[in-house]
């Protein structure tokens, strides 16, 4: 063979930079009448990467990155072996043997995003975990229906002050699977006089966090409203901000007149404190620093 092997379709499944892939195993399935194939592909520092391929309609390859996951880290895997009767991933490497379950589901996925992106797991809506597909759990591998996980994200109420910041966390667990594939995720708000637009960063107003948060500074009542984290056209965390604009009055003259000569009297307790323990500091100073007291009956 003088000249490289062509891919199927004329594109690989996957691609990626900076990377040595050295074992390939597969698996094939059918969920609703459309088979799926499941590549798991080793690296030489312990990692599997799992992809799922399709077909659609009229005939086009489609394939996914679903999940990366430290099998044999940081030895380089020496052999991969799938058993399609047991539903097991047998994997080695120089120090020791690995079995891992095809069906990886609540164990693997904590959100539903991911979880229906795999082709043996579904989302139930009801309990809102990840378990292995059967027919009426929420499934999407060929990201077919966006925002199918949208229903099971619930808006959470935020109750805050005027002037406060806030942190609106999005503590979804996002592997580079996620990211690689769709992109950095987003925020976005619903106003009345805007409608839906993207959250820009603002150093003096809107940062963003590493883990998909959104920071706002110094709420103010133009700040309240819905605001949703996305990923592609998926979202992730959903928050419903309420500000409250009560501000603190100025005090009377009387309240002023009352708090200040509590104050006072605070104050003059400090100062003869202070002074009770200056005497005694001085009185201490006076005494020899090798003088020993002693109190006690006379030796024999």
């Amino acid at each position: 063979m003088d000249s490289a092997v062509a891919h199927d379709n004329g594109k690989p499944v996957f691609y990626k930079r900076d990377i040595q892939l050295s074992r390939l195993v597969a698996d094939r399935l059918e969920v609703d009448g459309l088979p799926f194939t499941v590549f798991y592909v080793a690296t030489n520092d312990g990692i599997i990467y799992k992809l799922v391929e399709w077909y659609n309609r009229d005939g086009e390859e489609h394939s996914n990155l679903v999940d990366i996951f430290e099998a044999t880290t940081p030895e380089p895997i020496r052999s991969m072996e799938i058993s399609s009767k047991h539903k097991s991933l047998y994997i080695s490497s120089d120090s020791f043997i690995r079995q891992f379950d095809v069906v990886m589901c609540k164990g693997r996925y904590d959100n539903c995003l991911r979880c229906i992106q795999d082709p043996y797991c579904g989302w139930d809506k009801d309990h809102n975990e990840c378990k292995p597909y059967v027919t009426g759990l929420l499934q999407d591998v060929t990201n077919a229906t966006p925002g199918i996980c949208d229903s099971s994200v619930k808006n959470k109420p935020l109750h805050v002050y005027w002037g406060q910041s806030v942190h609106l966390a999005c503590p979804v667990h996002l592997p580079q699977a996620e990211t690689a594939m769709i992109g950095s995720s987003r925020w976005f708000r619903y106003s009345r006089e805007k409608g839906k637009y993207e959250v820009q960063q603002r150093r003096d107003k809107y940062i963003y966090t590493q883990d998909q948060g959104l920071v706002i500074l110094s709420v103010t009542e133009r700040d309240s409203g819905r605001y949703d984290c996305k990923l592609g056209p998926n979202t992730l965390c959903s928050y419903n901000i309420t500000v409250d604009t009560k501000t603190c009055s100025a005090p009377t003259d009387v309240e002023y007149r009352k708090v200040y000569s509590d104050w006072c009297h605070e104050f003059e307790k400090y100062k003869m404190a202070m002074k009770t323990w200056q005497n005694k500091q001085q009185k201490c100073q006076l005494a020899h620093p090798n003088d020993v007291a002693y109190q006690g009956s006379p030796p024999l």
